[in-house]
């Protein structure tokens, strides 16, 4: 099983060239289950929506984070929240609010549960924590992932993915309750343009097998970091990728 996760900078930028830019990159990565976080939605535009077509792939979404974004020379209503797209049977989605902050909005966690391969279940927690800086804000992160984490424990049956931009690095106490046994080491936060400013070795986007459940890491590598022949890459984020086989 191949999952990916990617935050898609909403509709930043050169917002078609990256949507094409990300349908490539994806459909080259060819993953069973792709986690997606800042997926804009507003005047007509559908960042999950576009990509699951493009991929022939089922679009869960979760739209969040409501307000007006400036999107073709207009301010529009708009969300910016999760969505799981997958090739993989699904049995149930679900999502639920999490505590958060005036100063940075709606927060949620979306999970999705896999109909069983080979007798291995699995359950996948996609997360876009607060962005939010400084030690009051680390306290918050840390009480947002532990309530999604306790939320993605209730009936588990089988293995635990954790995907998403957490806006922390390993090192980040908030991120204390996470098995990190896959590493936290390669730098997501990359900047839109190759030749623009860079995230100084920020690795803030994880994807890591929380409970095994029957599974384990086959390998774990970041993906469309490239840019295109103008500088441009798929997003200010890089993917991450884990390839899992059941044991």
């Amino acid at each position: 099983m191949r999952i990916a996760t990617l935050n898609t900078w909403k509709n930043e930028g050169d917002y078609a060239r990256r949507l094409d830019l990300m349908t490539r990159g994806l459909a080259e990565l060819s993953p069973d289950i792709i986690c997606l976080q800042e997926c804009f939605a507003g005047a007509g535009a559908d960042t999950a929506a576009v990509l699951a077509r493009r991929l022939g792939l089922v679009s869960l979404t979760r739209p969040s984070r409501a307000k007006l974004r400036l999107h073709g020379g207009a301010m529009v209503p708009s969300t910016s929240g999760l969505a799981i797209l997958c090739r993989l049977p699904a049995l149930a989605e679900r999502a639920r609010p999490l505590v958060s902050h005036p100063a940075d909005g709606e927060r949620i966690a979306q999970r999705l549960d896999l109909a069983p391969i080979d007798g291995h279940a699995m359950r996948i927690l996609n997360l876009h924590l607060t962005h939010l800086r400084g030690e009051q804000s680390s306290a918050l992160r840390a009480g947002q992932l532990i309530q999604a984490l306790d939320w993605a424990y209730e009936g588990l049956v089988g293995g635990l993915v954790v995907a998403g931009d957490l806006n922390a690095a390993a090192s980040d106490p908030a991120l204390v309750p996470l098995n990190a046994q896959v590493g936290f080491d390669m730098t997501t936060f990359i900047g839109a343009r190759s030749n623009g400013p860079q995230g100084e070795g920020l690795a803030i986007d994880h994807l890591l097998l929380q409970q095994p459940g029957g599974w384990s890491v086959a390998s774990r590598f970041r993906a469309l970091d490239q840019g295109d022949d103008e500088g441009w890459r798929p997003s200010d984020h890089a993917a991450v990728v884990i390839d899992l086989i059941a044991t």
